[in-house]
Parts: structure tokens; sequence; C-alpha cells
């Protein structure tokens, strides 16, 4: 079983210092912590890498990779060195492993050592994913390996949110969908989750959202932005004028259209009508801290 806390021990190896340290730093409130009755300390994911952001921590220390013997394993080497090559294909065989907890305790591993969110998404999660569909292509694996990485992947995203450092909440609001028959929803999940962590409110409608459910719920949740996602490229010749339609729509609440994905039709690209596409989760973080910066000067214009 994964430990979603750590110990005093973890946190040392963590950051290559002694363990006196690290119980100065709890007794001092410098580093959150809880004591077991016994008296032991416990340090949550979250607040471990709140104090490293805080202080400007990297880790130089590796814990452990739960199921590998060894200090010198390859995942260990692999997050010091920021080897992402290696990381993409520990992704890759942990995702179509037989055993569901594997890819949750990779991720979980990497997030600790302060990989970031859009890292994992984009340097890892990604290229793994798209290793994954080369597989299949190539008859390397049946499309019930394929369907279960994906799935299990989504599973796995999931449980590690539990995990993540939020931010305090802010008044911006953003609504996710895929757009009409669009199924791949994996992207839209990690965009939703970026947000979240950046302390918006989140409105999910998933994969094969129809464009008047969209615009339906745009009208009721008056979201700040609204987020399309489209994977596959399609033949539909009105792919562009629905999108207009959701922009032409959000216009009027005085929100914004963002739309990512490998799908996103050539013709949307340097259209003045939407506020944005873009193809990572790097991209979607800069659009956040935009936001933020926005908000900073409307606050300190108003006072």
């Amino acid at each position: 079983m994964h430990k979603t806390v750590l110990s005093t021990v973890d946190v040392a190896r963590l950051f290559n210092v002694t363990e006196t340290t690290v119980k100065r730093w709890a007794d001092e409130g410098t580093l959150k912590c809880q004591k077991t009755p016994g008296g032991h300390r416990k340090f949550q994911i979250r607040n471990v890498i709140a104090f490293a952001e805080e202080q400007k921590f990297e880790p130089i220390g590796a814990l452990t990779l739960p199921g590998q013997e060894g200090t010198e394993s390859a995942a260990q080497v692999a997050i010091l060195k920021r080897d992402f090559a290696v990381l993409v294909r520990q992704f890759v065989e942990k995702a179509l492993s037989p055993d569901r907890t594997d890819l949750y305790i990779f991720f979980s591993y990497l997030y600790e050592h302060r990989i970031a969110l859009w890292e994992i998404y984009d340097l890892v999660l990604k290229p793994g994913m798209q290793e994954i569909g080369d597989k299949w292509a190539r008859g390397e694996i049946g499309v019930n390996q394929e369907h279960r990485a994906s799935y299990e992947t989504l599973d796995a995203l999931a449980k590690l949110q539990n995990e993540i450092l939020v931010k305090p909440p802010t008044d911006d609001s953003v609504l996710f969908a895929c757009l009409g028959d669009e199924l791949h929803e994996i992207g839209l999940r990690c965009a939703a989750y970026l947000f979240e962590a950046e302390g918006w409110q989140t409105h999910y409608l998933g994969a094969r959202t129809p464009l008047d459910a969209i615009l339906s719920a745009a009208r009721e949740l008056q979201p700040t932005v609204v987020a399309v996602s489209i994977t596959h490229a399609r033949k539909d010749s009105d792919l562009t004028g629905q999108l207009r339609r959701i922009a032409d729509a959000v216009k009027a609440m005085n929100s914004k259209v963002i739309v990512g994905g490998t799908g996103v039709p050539a013709d949307l690209h340097g259209c003045a009508w939407h506020h944005g596409v873009v193809q990572s989760s790097r991209e979607l973080l800069t659009f956040i801290e935009e936001r933020a910066t926005e908000r900073r000067i409307r606050r300190a214009e108003s006072l």
C-alpha cells in the first residue's frame, strides 16, 4: 500500500538533511505535521510540497519507490537527473501493468519529488499515452490493453489529485467539455485538475458533450472560461462553426473560451474570436498565471 504521509526519515532523505533538522522544522511550525499517539511526526505530502515551495527547496535525495529495491533504482536516478525519457518508459510499463495500484504510486512518487503537475501531464503522461497508442497501432498490444491503460490512468490521476497542494480559492470558474463525439478525455481531466490546483472552481461535463448541452451549461453556470477539448481530427466541416457559437455565447457573458487538443482544426489558429488554442498544460498554466496577474492589478487599482 502506498503511504500518503511521509515520516521524519522520509523527509530527511528527500532534502538530504538530518532527522533533527526535520524535527526542528516541525516543532517551529515551519513544516506542518501530525503526531501519532506514540509521538511520531507524520507529514502529509501536500504540506511537504508547500514547505518546499515556500523555502525554495528542491529535493536532492530520493525516496524508495514502493515495490523497487535498491537506492540506485532507475526511477530514483531519473528523478534526480530529471530524465523524462526514462520516466516516460516507466509510465508506459506501469500503465500496461495488471497491478491497478502501480500507476497511482508512480504519479505520487513523482509529485513527492516536486515534479510539477504540468510536467507530469506534458512530459510523462502525454508522450507515454502516445507511445501506448503507437504500440496498439503496431499490433504490439490489444485494444483491451489500450483501453485499460486509459481508464486506469484516469483513475490514478483522480487519486493523485487528493494529494495535490491546492492554492487559495479564487472567484474564477471554468467549464470543461469534450465537444460532440469526442471520447478521449484524459487531456481534459488534466486541464481540470490543473485549474483546480490553482484555486479555480471547476465544472466538468466530460466526453461526448453535445453543443447545446455546453451552451446550456454555460448560460446556467456563467463561468469565467469555457475549455473545450478536441483530441482527434474530425471531418465535420461544421466543427469550427460550433466552436464559433460557443465563443459568441460566452462573449455575451463577458467570459472567455479556450480550445485545446491535437484535433483542433487548422483554420482555428489565428482566429480573433477565441482566446487561445493551447496544446499543453504549460500553456494552460501560463493562461492561469496571466489571469492571476490581472486580478492583482484590479485589486491594486481599487485601493
